[in-house]
């Protein structure tokens, strides 16, 4: 190479060397910039009081999934309820529920008119809804959004979430596997208690002559049947039920005494059908067991402070049976 190529390279270098350094230069010089902001994720819990039973507190969580997933916002729950000790949540579980929602705002969304069986469409746009600033806010459900309409849509999800743990698992194997092979279980659950009592307020008890009806519904479709009773009065239960239906080497009939209930819950819905009674535990009991659901239709009592909360529509998936 020539020296005046020698030179002209050298100084080609020199010059690039030069602009790199004024254009860092430059960069060193400017005021600093902030982060590019963050997208906030924006939760969806809800209430659960204590006195609250299971199946309230399921139709709760169910419907802020599917809420929350409607309107791209997060579901959180806190460790304390009950439903993280029964099943293994896959949604977030928070040990401070409080202190987590000080990211933001919170705005209570309390569900339509105070009818707790049906279903508000508003909440497919909730911050549109609950909005009064221009600032988002975090959500919080009031009430009890008992319709399969807020979670339709992501009931795999919601299943996901309803997987019991293991202890009760293996103890739902444990009841099982002290039956017969071969036959279809039917869940029966009935149930009495308060609602005994709540007559004048619309609440009702399925009669007698409605678990024959269901009862045969099943005995007449399938060879083998084993009725799997679970109730909060299976006193009651033994004393009538054997007497509704012919036991046979055919159709047998077991019954739960386990307690917790969440443990009958689990059983339920390890069965292929359920026959429900009235209440939301037997609802998940067969939307769990996802099988045929057969449910009582004289409830609640017309033209009762019940009646005027419930549309059944919105409560009953159509393609369970309503029977008398």
């Amino acid at each position: 190479m020539h020296s005046l190529e020698k030179i002209l390279l050298v100084m080609t270098v020199v010059l690039m060397m030069l602009t790199v350094c004024t254009y860092f230069e430059r960069i060193w010089q400017q005021p600093s910039r902030p982060p590019f902001p963050v997208a906030l994720r924006l939760f969806v819990t809800g209430q659960f009081p204590r006195e609250r039973r299971l199946g309230n507190a399921m139709f709760m969580f169910a419907a802020m999934i599917g809420i929350a997933k409607q309107n791209n916002m997060m579901p959180i729950i806190d460790r304390s309820s009950s439903l993280v000790a029964v099943f293994r949540i896959k949604e977030t579980i928070v040990d401070d529920l409080p202190n987590a929602l000080m990211t933001s705002s919170v705005a209570e969304y309390c569900e339509y008119d105070s009818r707790a069986n049906t279903y508000d469409a508003a909440t497919r746009h909730l911050l549109k809804a609950v909005r009064r600033t221009n600032v988002p806010s975090n959500i919080r459900l009031c009430g009890y959004f008992q319709s399969w309409r807020y979670f339709d849509e992501y009931a795999d999800r919601v299943r996901q979430n309803f997987e019991f743990q293991e202890s009760i698992s293996a103890a739902v194997d444990s009841f099982l596997s002290s039956g017969h092979r071969n036959v279809t279980r039917v869940g029966i659950h009935i149930r009495r208690g308060d609602m005994v009592s709540g007559y004048e307020s619309g609440y009702t008890v399925a009669p007698l002559n409605y678990f024959r009806s269901a009862m045969r519904y099943f005995t007449e479709r399938f060879e083998r049947v084993e009725f799997i009773v679970c109730s909060d009065d299976i006193t009651w239960c033994r004393s009538n039920l054997p007497n509704a239906i012919n036991l046979s080497t055919t159709v047998e009939m077991r019954f739960s005494d386990a307690t917790p209930p969440y443990v009958d819950l689990a059983i339920l819905a390890r069965c292929d059908h359920i026959i429900m009674s009235v209440g939301t535990f037997g609802w998940w009991a067969a939307w769990l067991a996802n099988g045929t659901t057969i449910y009582y239709e004289d409830w609640p009592r017309p033209n009762t402070m019940l009646a005027g909360k419930v549309n059944k529509s919105d409560y009953f998936p159509s393609h369970w049976i309503a029977m008398q």
